[in-house]
């Protein structure tokens, strides 16, 4: 699989992360909400979304529930240096 790369107007290019529009926001008005991955283990950047969109996923109970909160989500692509910004403030709380 090849890597995607995003061009960050903070740090250049940079391969890419997804967070969850709480997540991406809360990296301009510095409030923590939260901080959930898909799989903490992984050394790459995986999906990561905040305690509100947590909270929804836990209830979730069938695929149509589950596309619903992927789109509610609505994830953002930043750089991974972003991303680890936000991993860092947001796990924190």
């Amino acid at each position: 699989m090849s890597k995607k790369y995003t061009e960050c107007s903070l740090h250049g290019k940079q391969e890419i992360g997804l967070l969850c529009t709480h997540l991406a926001h809360s990296l301009l008005d510095r409030i923590p909400v939260g901080f959930h991955e898909f799989d903490p283990g992984d050394l790459g950047r995986p999906d990561a979304w905040c305690d509100l969109c947590h909270a929804a996923e836990q209830q979730i109970e069938t695929e149509k529930d589950e596309e619903e909160w992927f789109t509610n989500c609505d994830y953002k692509i930043l750089c991974v240096a972003c991303w680890d910004e936000a991993k860092d403030m947001n796990r924190k709380i």
